[in-house]
């Protein structure tokens, strides 16, 4: 698997010396599972069936959390590349309406990958602000 490399703070493609870069592996694992979680259900036009339904069922006012988190974990398993969950948390705020979520999984490689996501419905499409470790 080769992917584009992504600056997780910005969001931004990367760009080395004039040209794209790319990551495979355990690195594009990591970004492709960050990748779906910060998608809003909707948001990408090709599929609307596709991503995370924020504002459906997640960031909503008192969301059933076993709901939250099923689809949150099946978003996580369905990313490729990813066999198992080792370890899953999230907390939800209900003042802000924000969601943080943190998880360690094994990659088919055998290795383990852990990856954060920050998601705000304050903004009409939502800010979204991840990290991988």
């Amino acid at each position: 698997m080769t992917d584009l490399t992504m600056d997780f703070h910005t969001n931004d493609l990367l760009i080395t010396n004039g040209d794209l870069s790319l990551i495979s592996g355990q690195d594009a694992i990591a970004q492709d599972l960050q990748q779906r979680l910060q998608v809003w259900l909707g948001e990408w036009f090709l599929d609307t069936a596709f991503g995370v339904p924020y504002r459906q069922q997640i960031l909503i006012k008192n969301p059933n959390m076993d709901i939250v988190q099923a689809d949150l974990i099946a978003t996580i398993t369905a990313t490729p590349g990813v066999t198992q969950v080792l370890d899953f948390e999230f907390t939800y705020s209900t003042v802000g309406r924000t969601l943080n979520v943190s998880t360690v999984v094994q990659t088919s490689n055998g290795q383990t990958i852990q990856v954060q996501a920050n998601i705000n419905s304050q903004v009409s499409v939502g800010t979204i602000e991840g990290t991988v470790y």
